[in-house]
Order: C-alpha cells, then sequence, then structure tokens
C-alpha cells in the first residue's frame, strides 16, 4: 500500500475519532437539557401518564447510540492498530461489522420513537420508518463486503 494511501486513512481514522468525541458531548449536552428542562417540545413531560415507557425508550435510545459510538471506536482502533502491520482488513473489525449490523436495527426503531417519547402528548405510537430497513440493510452489505474483502486478503497472503 502506498505511504500516501496510509498516512489518508490514519488522518481519516483520527477524524472519526475526534467526531465521535464531539457527539459523545452533544449527546449528554443533549441528554441533560431534554431530562432537566422540565415542559416545552422536545423534553420529557414528567407528568405524562406514560413516563415509564417514554423514559425507558428515551434511555434505552442513549444507551444504543452509546453502544454504537463504542463499537465505531473499537473498529477505527482495529484500523490503526492492523495498519502497523500493513493489514486494512482484519477479523477482528469482521466481528465488529457484524456486531454492528446487529445494532443499526435496534438503533434506527429506538430513534423512530424517541420523539414519541419527548412529546408532550399522553398518546404513544409506535414507529416503524424506512430507516429501520434501509440502514439494516446498507450495514449488513458493507459487513459482507469487508468480510469477503478479509477472505482475499487471507487468501492472498497464503499465495505469496
Amino acid at each position: 500500500m502506498k505511504q500516501s494511501s496510509i498516512k489518508t486513512l490514519k488522518g481519516l481514522c483520527y477524524a472519526a475519532l475526534f467526531v465521535i468525541a464531539l457527539g459523545l458531548v452533544f449527546l449528554c449536552i443533549q441528554s441533560y437539557y431534554i431530562l432537566t428542562t422540565g415542559s416545552g417540545p422536545g423534553v420529557i413531560n414528567w407528568d405524562s401518564p406514560r413516563i415509564g415507557l417514554k423514559l425507558g425508550i428515551f434511555i434505552a435510545n442513549r444507551v444504543s447510540i452509546l453502544i454504537l459510538m463504542g463499537l465505531f471506536v473499537a473498529f477505527v482502533m482495529n484500523i490503526l492498530k492492523y495498519l502497523r502491520d500493513g493489514q486494512i482488513f482484519n477479523r477482528a473489525n469482521v466481528r465488529l461489522m457484524w456486531a454492528l449490523s446487529a445494532m443499526v436495527p435496534i438503533y434506527a426503531f429506538l430513534a423512530d420513537n424517541v420523539g414519541q417519547a419527548c412529546s408532550a402528548t399522553s398518546e404513544m405510537n409506535i414507529m416503524v420508518s424506512s430507516d429501520f430497513f434501509v440502514y439494516t440493510l446498507i450495514v449488513l452489505i458493507v459487513a459482507q463486503l469487508y468480510k469477503v474483502a478479509y477472505d482475499a486478503a487471507e487468501e492472498q497472503k497464503l499465495t505469496i
């Protein structure tokens, strides 16, 4: 692999880690605002008769985001770790891609319904949008492509 490509990939990895860190800070600030502001649009109505369900969906949404961030950080760190050995595709990231493909539909479902949890109404209508299916399909395709690339890289090592 060319040295310029390695530098570009490392730069992208560090940029991704920086963006994830910014996202984590934003998530904390946003969660604090939603939980403590009191009343109004976009915050949890503590007087709602379904506060347990709404709070559960909100917390599950935040936990799913944190899990996704953790998986992304592990993925990027593995790229940086294995890049020292000249490997781009590695078995650890294949497993992480499959974990991401399992986590994305959960996140997409919760993201579709977190707006309901933060609504002022006492109604709670469960929603599923096309994002649930599209995101899941995209991550599954990328995971399979990554596995094929890993298998091809391993096969190439054996033929040399």
